[in-house]
């Protein structure tokens, strides 16, 4: 433990804070929001650093996103975690201090140099050395852990990550985009671009998004890049957001049926269906077209998906579920999105007022993605 780490800044745009020789005072705290218990409060406290694992890292948050996992946290559904924990796994930060075996190597001291712009995402790290691992799955790892889950996440001034874990980020990213709004690109962002990514789709192709909120308006951005989007949703004050996305049009399925509107296109390559709505994510299957896919990448846990077993035989389509990627995974989202000109639509708020952030997206009020930011 070092007893003497100063914090200081360097300059407005890096906030950093190292002057290294043996560590941090006894006096110098984090705050952060935690969930005690299950089932209660957030509440917000300031603790003392801890010794840093030797193939840890220590980073300063600029800003975490929050996601609409985080609610497995205080509902105490999530298998194994110990309480209390901090949440979020949206985060975007610099790197602070490293442990002490990344130090020794020199090509790692070099790849995690202190003041690095870094961030931190759904995947906490995994072991390297299973068979999952070995065959370059790290997302499936035998031993993964889920960052605000695991371990703590990044709801905090600092968070502790494993090497494994984080995400390398170019400088180049923040002349498009802020802290913030590079943020939910680090679990939302990773999800439907790897959802995207691993399809099978032709340029052209028609791919329908259910759902303009924080998953989908990212997955509009991504996919249009690529094929014919079709944007999904019940309100229709969407429609501007969706078309100024990228979306070729947009349908209101409150009004229309959206599943005879794609049919009459010819049906949809690829479904992306980004609202935790089970009902609606129903409804919009039988708008999948010949050798098609449907992607689920919400988290719907208000009912079971009912889906036609002829439907997906006569089609021959396929119907998955799909997970955030790991560290890796994510480099290579945000570097496109960097290239593509892609970001999240984000609301800002401070750590003090982090309960009504999280109310409001747990209520589906949020306007898209709401952040946590740290000055």
């Amino acid at each position: 433990m070092f007893s003497d780490m100063k914090l200081f800044y360097i300059n407005s745009r890096f906030s950093l804070y190292v002057g290294v020789s043996s560590g941090f005072s006894d006096d110098l705290q984090s705050n952060l929001v935690q969930c005690k218990r299950p089932h209660e409060q957030w509440e917000i406290v300031s603790l003392p650093f801890r010794d840093l694992g030797s193939t840890e890292l220590l980073i300063r948050v600029h800003a975490s996103g929050i996601c609409n996992t985080d609610h497995f946290l205080m509902d105490g559904t999530w298998p194994g975690t110990q309480y209390p924990r901090v949440p979020g796994h949206e985060v975007i930060g610099r790197i602070a201090q490293i442990g002490s075996d990344l130090m020794k190597n020199p090509s790692k001291a070099d790849r995690y140099a202190v003041g690095s712009l870094v961030g931190v995402g759904w995947n906490g790290g995994f072991c390297a050395q299973c068979e999952c691992c070995r065959n370059g799955d790290f997302w499936s790892c035998t031993e993964v852990a889920y960052t605000g889950f695991s371990h703590d996440g990044g709801h905090a001034e600092y968070v502790y990550v494993p090497e494994s874990a984080v995400i390398h980020i170019a400088e180049e990213a923040l002349e498009t985009a802020t802290y913030a709004e590079l943020a939910p690109l680090c679990c939302a962002g990773a999800t439907v671009f790897g959802a995207i990514l691993t399809s099978k789709w032709s340029p052209g192709d028609i791919c329908a998004v259910q759902g303009v909120g924080g998953l989908g308006h990212l997955a509009i951005q991504i996919a249009s890049n690529l094929e014919k989007v079709y944007a999904i949703s019940s309100t229709s004050s969407k429609k501007a957001l969706a078309i100024s996305l990228g979306a070729s049009g947009f349908i209101d399925s409150s009004k229309e049926d959206a599943v005879d509107y794609i049919r009459k296109l010819g049906g949809a390559k690829l479904i992306i269906c980004t609202a935790p709505s089970s009902s609606q994510i129903s409804a919009i299957l039988p708008a999948i077209s010949k050798n098609g896919m449907i992607t689920l990448v919400a988290a719907a846990t208000d009912g079971p998906i009912k889906v036609d077993n002829l439907l997906l035989n006569i089609n021959r389509a396929a119907l998955r579920g799909f997970a955030c990627g790991c560290a890796q995974d994510t480099e290579k989202c945000i570097s496109y999105a960097t290239a593509k000109g892609i970001k999240a639509k984000v609301r800002e708020f401070s750590l003090e007022n982090f309960t009504e952030a999280y109310e409001d997206v747990m209520r589906n009020t949020a306007n898209l993605r709401n952040v946590v930011v740290f000055p």
